[in-house]
């Protein structure tokens, strides 16, 4: 693996160049993929537990309102399939222009746009502003995604992509075949991803490799697409709702491609 400030060559799992001091993106955006996760688990334990209230009889989307199982799914799939284009749009318009940026401004922005728009969505409950804070989740990741994107190489992105796409099918097909257990695996899901992250502290702070944790953290957020599906299908059918879960539904996704690309990332080097 290279530097893409310098040139310079660097050893594997390391997050900082030792020549140049440059931040190494993919295992930070993939760290901080995972925090955020983690933090929406906080955040909407408490939205979730809330009682329904002052539906509307009409669809608005200043109010939450009821609809079918098959509307609520229609919803959260376009809804997902929303940020999925708008990070290939980024990808394809801002590619070139966001790999020149300095990373680490690039991060700051992210961190507290994505933060901002995990607090939006899990504790509103009127389908606008969920979907406003769904999209500062997204659109900003859109950019970190320009910068792994142009430092994987095209082989890896097309490989990352495939294994994603198979396994979220693979573990949608579980969920509805065996939605009892994987409604049930939340805290235990939570509580090995936050043990994992602790993990990596600790091998950052002693310069060692994320190979093994990075295979972990896929097989974790494997487990969470299958439960936030289950889950999903266990909430009131609502358009807030629905939003809502596409949001934690498209946080598995991209943590899941995240991991991998950093590994197939470090196959290549």
């Amino acid at each position: 693996m290279y530097c893409p400030n310098c040139g310079a060559e660097v050893r594997s799992g390391e997050r900082f160049c030792q020549n140049c001091g440059a931040p190494l993106a993919a295992q930070q955006a993939a760290d901080l993929s995972a925090a955020l996760r983690a933090a929406r688990e906080f955040s909407g334990a408490s939205a979730a537990a809330a009682p329904m209230e002052g539906l509307s009889e009409t669809p608005s989307l200043t109010q939450d309102f009821a609809v079918t199982r098959e509307r609520f799914n229609l919803i959260l799939g376009g809804t997902l399939l929303w940020g999925f284009l708008m990070n290939i749009l980024f990808c394809v318009l801002f590619g070139r222009a966001a790999a020149q940026l300095p990373y680490g401004a690039v991060t700051i922005a992210y961190v507290i746009l994505a933060f901002t728009g995990i607090l939006i969505n899990t504790r509103s409950q009127k389908p606008i502003w969920s979907f406003v804070g769904y999209n500062l989740v997204v659109l900003p990741l859109g950019l970190v995604l320009s910068i792994l994107i142009a430092d994987a190489g095209a082989e890896a992105v097309r490989e990352t992509f495939q294994i994603t796409a198979a396994v979220t099918t693979g573990m949608l097909l579980l969920s509805n075949w065996k939605p009892a257990f994987f409604a049930r695996m939340g805290p235990c899901l939570l509580g090995a991803l936050l043990l994992t992250l602790a993990a990596e502290l600790a091998l950052f702070l002693f310069q060692r490799s994320f190979e093994l944790t990075n295979v972990i953290v896929a097989l974790i957020f494997c487990g969470y697409i299958g439960f936030d599906w289950a889950r999903a299908q266990q909430r009131p059918c609502t358009a807030d709702n629905a939003i809502d879960s596409a949001c934690a539904l498209y946080l598995d996704i991209i943590n899941l491609a995240m991991r991998i690309l950093a590994s197939r990332s470090r196959r290549r080097d």
